[in-house]
């Protein structure tokens, strides 16, 4: 197997490294059960902090509220989660060009960033944030985005990485949680506790799909059903998932664990 090699300009520069944290908060169409819709679905807060690794302290904060005139009305949940409404967002929030120039000067505070972060970014925020440059026909800055939730390598205790949990086992609550710019300084909160080198190469690792071989047994003979099921539970405990319609556990997982030879799984896998 042909060793991949991984670059950071974390490592190149040395300690003093500028992180762009970013998250959005966001009227979806249907977010749990099909993911972003990028047709529909419509930023309505922006939050990032430009934080600086070598004194582990914010530099620069940027808010704002986003009202696009073809966005979804506010959900309760929404309302609920958020403190974000319909008021709020007239009294306060940007609208037409001036969401233009907000963009452009968010763009201007990326650029001066070594990397982005965000929580759950590549599925989220990244996607969301790329398609509203898009209508307001600009180019987002091209960066590497760290996201918290797969770039960092948790002690293995902590087993879920949602952000409420991950504040709670690293000792802090966020007072105001559902805003961005609040969630923003958690996440970087949490990722202070951590190398930004390992962040940096991570997020730079492509991913990979593997399955784990579990074969079905007989289901008369007892001592291969057992077999078959000590297996099973010691893939369900890696985090592998379920896929119902190709009958296959399976996980994504960085590349790099690959070339590492990092992975300890107790039972067969193979690339995908």
């Amino acid at each position: 197997m042909k060793m991949a090699i991984y670059n950071s300009s974390i490592i190149k520069k040395g300690n003093n490294v500028l992180i762009l944290g970013i998250d959005l908060e966001g009227i979806n169409e249907n977010l749990f059960e099909k993911g972003v819709n990028t047709k529909v679905d419509r930023v309505i807060e922006i939050g990032a902090v430009l934080w600086e690794t070598k004194r582990s302290c914010p530099i620069k904060f940027y808010s704002e509220l986003i009202d696009e005139r073809d966005r979804l009305r506010l959900s309760e949940e929404v309302i609920e989660l958020t403190g974000i409404d319909e008021d709020l967002l007239k009294d306060y929030a940007l609208r037409g060009d001036e969401i233009r120039r907000a963009l452009e000067r968010l763009s201007l505070v990326m650029k001066k960033a070594d990397f982005l972060m965000a929580h759950n970014g590549l599925k989220y925020d990244k996607p969301m944030l790329e398609a509203m440059y898009k209508r307001y026909d600009l180019e987002m800055p091209n960066k590497t985005w760290i996201d918290t939730q797969n770039d960092i390598e948790y002690p293995k205790k902590i087993t879920h990485k949602s952000m409420s949990a991950l504040e709670h086992a690293h000792g802090f609550i966020n007072p105001f949680p559902h805003r961005a710019v609040t969630d923003v300084l958690s996440m970087l909160k949490i990722a202070s506790h951590y190398d930004y080198n390992r962040m940096a190469t991570l997020a730079q690792s492509p991913k990979v799909k593997i399955v784990a071989e579990l074969k079905a047994p007989n289901w008369k003979d007892k001592a291969q059903v057992e077999k078959f099921n000590a297996i099973k539970n010691k893939v369900a405990r890696a985090r592998f998932t379920w896929d119902p319609s190709e009958k296959k556990w399976y996980k994504y997982i960085h590349r790099i664990h690959i070339d590492e030879n990092s992975l300890n799984f107790d039972f067969n896998w193979s690339i995908e």
